[in-house]
């Protein structure tokens, strides 16, 4: 994994509560996120609802994602909305430290 996402992975196990298997890429990392969103929505809905809230995603993605038919679908989805969130948060932050460095010099 590159430094990007191994950031997204470390973001994603901690707020999601994921342990054990250590995902070698990021499609492995969606996958176990999907399922342990999937376990969320049958006994935790309204935790689920806060790290989307906590992680900020976007309101308007998150309904139109929960307009899908299975709970399967539902939870794949999430879970790619999340990794990509967390990837463009991961980008804004690298651009940030590079600008802030140049500035420095």
């Amino acid at each position: 994994m590159d430094k990007s996402s191994g950031e997204v992975y470390d973001i994603v196990t901690r707020n999601f509560e994921i342990e054990g298997d250590k995902a070698s890429d990021l499609e492995a990392l969606k996958f176990l996120l999907a399922s342990r969103i999937r376990e969320m929505l049958e006994k935790n809905v309204e935790k689920l609802v806060s790290i989307m809230y906590r992680i900020d995603l976007n309101p308007k993605v998150v309904d139109s994602i929960f307009e899908n038919a299975s709970k399967d679908e539902i939870a794949l989805k999430l879970a790619e909305a999340v990794i990509e969130r967390q990837l463009q948060k991961a980008k804004t932050r690298e651009l940030y430290r590079k600008s802030k460095n140049e500035n420095e010099k």
